[in-house]
């Protein structure tokens, strides 16, 4: 379709038209809102002049907001902007205010309220109209009512909270004390008079409420309580001495009677407990100077019963005091002593359950610094233990199976094997002879025990560190007294030393080819006799003492006491050690 020059003129006048009349129009919104814009600056500066300036200030905003044309008056525009600025902060203030009080949050309500008194002392000094434009908005706004009628309502609850809690003599329940120290001071009618209010109410409540602690709960409770509520005060920068001062009071009346009677376990309990809450306590506190001080004692009486070798009653006095004091040292230096005292101990200590039948110890074989053995007839084993120069311990087993080792003995052999290395020698009852005799020798090195030999016969004597005699052995030496030697693979016969003499009603005959005997008795062999052994006497129980003479050892010695295989008798009036003596052929 074709256009024609008519058709185009038409419609290029239409546009204009068009664009025309949206001028027009828009020229006639921006005089008609430059008029209304213009009526509101007047209407605010009308107000303005007459001093309501709540008024002003919502006109000039009104105008503001349209935008259309600006107020030719700079100085009084920008005096009314700070005016807007003024009226948003404090609205803002009043939602975050009414927002707290809702929720009853005293510390967001007291941050609400300290902004307030904030923005007021700022502006009441700012020149011109910013603090009376203040006094006048918050006086619309009623802020400062909205506050006083929450914390006048808050502290009534409070004190009633309060009270309710004694009366119940419930206290889990303290938040009646935030409130109240959140409460601003002007409320109390200030600041000396907030302080002594709340001193008189919280002293009354602590007071009533120690008390009934005391009466109702235990020692640990009664002290946390306090010391939490200490804490408490503490956060709120409220000084709470004499809380403190009955706290103190009470805890040493309790430790000094604990102290009076003798109840250590108790004393430790509180002791104890007291010392966890040290962060709340004085320096000089006299109820931690009474635990030390009894601490300190007791220690000193633990010492004292191991000096006087009661170590049983200084480590149990140490272990009860351990939760004062780390002890764990002091328990192993009396454990050491005890056991260089008594060597025995190595095994009591290590099978308190077992029954030995008799425990032997000593000093320095085998490489040990302590060592003890003994036998135990339930078990069918012999048990030996030992302390090492490097203080570790070395504990062996050996097993008889298949012997009787009931009302048997073990000795060591004296030399044999060695001064330092000596054989342990095991007496049990034997099946072809009277007695069975084992010889074990401990290798400590190795942790081990070996069997060195085994042997029957009707008795057993050790000659020197490589010999032995033995009455009547199983196989070689029977019916003699012979010499064995000990070697790597045992016991080796070596000779005979002497024939046994036969028994009186066992008396041998000669016979003639007829069988006829001729009653002339075979002559006996003659029995060697023994020569008697004298051994050294030492000044105390132990080689490290001075010798102070012999004597022989046989049955006229009269024994006294005995310790750790030494035994006192006494030589020329004099008190003297031998080495116990061990029955022999």
């Amino acid at each position: 379709m074709k256009i024609s020059s008519y058709q185009k003129s038409l419609f290029v006048r239409n546009v204009a038209l068009i664009v025309f009349s949206v001028a027009l129009v828009a020229v006639c919104v921006k005089l008609v809102l430059g008029y209304r814009q213009m009526t509101l600056y007047d209407q605010a500066k009308t107000y303005y002049e007459a001093n309501n300036l709540l008024q002003a200030e919502e006109s000039f905003a009104r105008a503001s907001d349209i935008g259309a044309i600006s107020y030719g008056d700079e100085q009084w525009s920008a005096l009314m902007s700070q005016l807007t600025s003024i009226r948003l902060e404090m609205e803002g203030l009043q939602q975050k205010a009414q927002t707290a009080m809702q929720a009853k949050q005293d510390a967001d309500v007291l941050e609400t309220y300290e902004t307030y008194q904030a923005m007021r002392k700022t502006y009441a000094n700012q020149p011109g109209a910013a603090a009376a434009f203040f006094q006048q908005l918050s006086a619309h706004l009623r802020l400062e009512k909205g506050w006083s009628d929450y914390y006048q309502q808050a502290m009534q609850a409070a004190r009633g909270q309060s009270q309710a809690n004694l009366d119940k003599e419930s206290y889990r329940d303290e938040s009646f004390i935030d409130t109240l120290l959140a409460i601003p001071a002007e409320y109390y009618g200030g600041q000396p008079q907030k302080q002594e209010a709340l001193l008189a109410l919280f002293e009354h409540y602590e007071k009533t409420k120690l008390r009934s602690l005391i009466n109702n709960a235990s020692f640990e409770e009664v002290i946390f309580r306090t010391a939490s509520s200490l804490r408490h005060y503490a956060e709120q920068s409220f000084a709470a001495d004499w809380l403190l001062t009955r706290l103190e009071k009470y805890a040493q009346d309790e430790l000094k009677e604990a102290i009076r009677k003798q109840d250590l376990a108790s004393f430790v309990k509180m002791a104890a407990a007291y010392r966890k809450i040290q962060d709340v306590l004085p320096d000089d506190s006299r109820a931690l100077d009474t635990i030390s001080d009894h601490l300190k004692a007791r220690l000193r009486e633990a010492e004292q019963y191991a000096k006087s070798r009661q170590f049983s009653k200084a480590i149990e006095l140490y272990q009860e005091l351990s939760p004062l004091e780390d002890t764990a040292t002091l328990v192993a230096e009396v454990e050491n002593r005890w056991l260089d005292y008594d060597p025995g101990r190595l095994l009591a200590v290590k099978y308190p359950d077992k029954i030995f039948t008799e425990i032997f110890s000593g000093t320095d074989l085998w490489g040990a610094k302590l060592y003890a053995y003994g036998l135990v007839e339930e078990d069918q084993r012999l048990y030996v233990a030992a302390k090492l120069q490097d203080d570790s311990l070395v504990y062996l087993e050996h097993s008889f199976d298949g012997l009787d080792i009931k009302s048997g003995r073990v000795h060591i052999a004296d030399a044999l094997g060695g001064a330092k290395a000596p054989v342990l020698l095991v007496q049990a009852a034997g099946k072809e002879r009277e007695f069975s005799y084992t010889g074990l020798l401990p290798d400590l090195s190795q942790k081990t025990m070996e069997q060195r030999f085994a042997i029957e016969a009707d008795e057993f004597a050790v000659e020197d560190a490589e010999h032995a005699i033995i009455k009547n052995a199983v196989g070689k030496g029977k019916q003699e007294y012979a010499r064995f030697k000990l070697t790597s693979e045992g016991l080796a016969y070596v000779e005979k030393v002497a024939d046994m003499a036969p028994d009186a009603d066992e008396a041998e005959t000669d016979t003639d080819s007829s069988g006829t005997g001729t009653g002339v008795d075979a002559p006996a062999a003659e029995e060697p006799a023994a020569e008697p052994q004298t051994v050294q006497v030492f000044a105390g129980p132990g080689e490290e003492y001075d010798v102070i003479g012999e004597v022989v050892a046989d049955e006229s010695l009269a024994i006294g006491a005995e310790l750790n295989g030494w035994s006192q008798i006494t030589l020329d009036g004099q008190e003297g050690w031998i080495r116990t003596p061990q029955t022999a052929p």
